[in-house]
């Protein structure tokens, strides 16, 4: 009975040791990764955050995605592979708050385009960035990342909020 229950432990063992995602070949292991950002004290919701390597040319990946409700977010690898290389990472966040919109679903007439040009020019002119220019630009952003060999979660501040109006875009189409 002893030998059964060795045995068997040792292929559940084998089986769960292999039910790790699959990664491409040359990628590097990745560590769960995760990040909490805030901003005057609360979680800042719906930010996109991107990392990118700090020595792209020796790291060349990066990673990303956008808080849940309580600023958090697990970060993937090239958007898909859960964690990130051990490794120095540039953090960057933008977050655009504007009004609430909507747009049609379907747009083929001339009359449905120009609707939604206007539509979508009136959510530009009344959208703004909330977070400082400075944390959107990896050459500018003071947010640093560290991941270890190990799972890591870490919080950032983006303090404080601003109201940045957003470029206009003057091309036409």
């Amino acid at each position: 009975m002893k030998h059964l229950i060795t045995i068997t432990l040792l292929i559940v063992t084998l089986m769960l040791s292999g039910c790790g995602q699959k990664l491409p070949p040359g990628m590097p292991k990745l560590y769960e990764t995760g990040l909490t950002i805030t901003q005057d004290g609360s979680p800042l919701t719906k930010a996109n955050v991107t990392v990118i390597s700090g020595d792209y040319s020796k790291l060349p990946y990066s990673g990303g995605g956008q808080t849940d409700a309580g600023g958090q977010l697990r970060l993937t690898t090239e958007g898909r592979y859960r964690g990130l290389p051990a490794g120095q990472y540039i953090v960057t966040v933008s977050k655009v708050e504007g009004p609430d919109i909507a747009l049609p679903a379907k747009v083929v007439t001339d009359a449905e385009i120009a609707e939604f040009d206007k539509l979508t020019a009136e959510i530009r002119q009344k959208s703004f960035e909330v977070v400082g220019e400075e944390f959107a630009d990896t050459e500018t952003s003071p947010l640093r990342l560290e991941v270890p060999k190990r799972k890591t979660s870490v919080t950032l501040d983006v303090s404080p909020k601003v109201q940045r109006k957003l470029a206009v875009d003057t091309t036409e189409r």
